[in-house]
């Protein structure tokens, strides 16, 4: 696991909930046009709470993400407002890997 963190912290405590975490398909990692710095997620979620299933959404800023998958774990993120999220396909990895958090 190589976790990238916004700022250095602790995993998040429910990352053992992975399974029941909503999931975030078509993503995409991007620097955040709402603030001067940052970056969110946008993609395709499904099991949210507060958005149907197949809803296009971005997410608060991205706190921590791990998009290698390792040791049964796939890849995930967490953000202030949303909490964690499952990480489906992504659709350019590259680009987001060259984001800053």
């Amino acid at each position: 696991m190589t976790v990238r963190q916004r700022y250095p912290s602790r995993l998040p405590a429910d990352l053992h909930r992975i399974s029941q975490a909503p999931l975030l398909d078509e993503w995409l990692l991007e620097p955040d046009d709402r603030a001067a710095d940052g970056a969110v997620l946008t993609g395709v979620i499904s099991g949210h709470p507060r958005y149907p299933d197949g809803s296009r959404v971005t997410t608060s800023t991205v706190q921590q993400i791990e998009d290698e998958p390792a040791n049964g774990i796939g890849g995930w993120a967490w953000c202030y407002s949303w909490g964690l999220i499952r990480l489906g396909a992504c659709i350019d990895l590259g680009f987001s890997r060259g984001v800053p958090l």
